[in-house]
């Protein structure tokens, strides 16, 4: 005989019968996440390449002279806000991230075998302007945090000569050069391991969730309500004789419903 099946379509989805799976696979779900995060752990140490981000930071003014007497209008601050996307984008220019690269390669060639072109300077840098300021913030991420800050003080050298060049107005102070970062910025070890954490949880969690779901086995008399109208009249017990080996009873409910009419 064939073991006894769910034959009705709509599987009610009791979010109470969830809860019970969940709480009664909380063990292996557990372990699930813990080994999940402990290799996300080992990967972000140990696989994962180190980037270093190094930051300078420049003042951007309108009048040259309210610089110098410290006296600076509303009107100006108003004309700094207009200027300053204006100086954003000519950082990231080819014009300037050509100077930068021929700067780097005279004064540092020390890089030589990571090819600092004007290629690699655009994607390893960022220009930011913090909310509320009249700060370009040159953001620089490589793979060597002597070389993150060398890029971005050679921005800050030579990259404001080039902004007033080309615009004709306005200025740009050098406010902190970059120093050489002390530790990566990223991959962020807490942050993956926390994540890995999460996956493996929810995962582990969700098979044992649908494997129960897809599960269309009746263990129970009460199940076999929810499929038939037929009355349970009784249950057989499970009996092991000693010297033999348990058989478990096979039934068709299907079959013994269409004998039975």
């Amino acid at each position: 005989m064939e073991t006894a099946k769910r034959t009705y379509d709509d599987t009610e989805i009791d979010l109470m019968e969830i809860l019970q799976v969940i709480l009664s696979k909380w063990i292996p779900i557990v372990v699930v996440g813990l080994v999940a995060a402990i290799l996300t752990g080992v990967v972000t140490a140990f696989f994962i390449t180190k980037k270093y981000l190094a930051t300078a930071s420049l003042y951007v003014y309108t009048n040259p002279k309210s610089s110098e007497s410290g006296a600076i209008t509303s009107a100006e601050l108003s004309a700094a806000d207009n200027l300053i996307k204006t100086y954003q984008t000519i950082v990231k220019s080819n014009t300037a991230l050509a100077v930068v690269a021929e700067r780097m390669n005279q004064e540092h060639p020390e890089y030589v075998n990571f090819n600092v072109t004007a290629s690699m300077i655009s994607r390893a840098t960022s220009v930011n302007v913090p909310t509320g300021t009249k700060l370009l913030e040159i953001k620089v991420v490589t793979v060597n945090p002597q070389l993150s800050a060398d890029i971005a003080n050679t921005f800050a050298r030579y990259v404001p000569d080039e902004i007033t060049r080309i615009t004709k107005a306005g200025g740009v102070e050098v406010v902190d050069y970059a120093t050489v970062p002390r530790t990566h910025s990223s991959p962020s070890l807490t942050k993956n391991v926390a994540i890995g954490l999460l996956a493996g949880l929810v995962a582990s969690a969700a098979f044992f969730v649908l494997r129960a779901l897809l599960d269309t086995t009746i263990y129970s008399a009460e199940e076999i309500a929810k499929v038939t109208s037929c009355p349970v009249i009784g249950n057989i017990p499970h009996v092991e004789v000693a010297g033999e080996a348990p058989e478990p009873w096979n039934v068709s409910v299907k079959e013994e419903i269409t004998h039975g009419n």
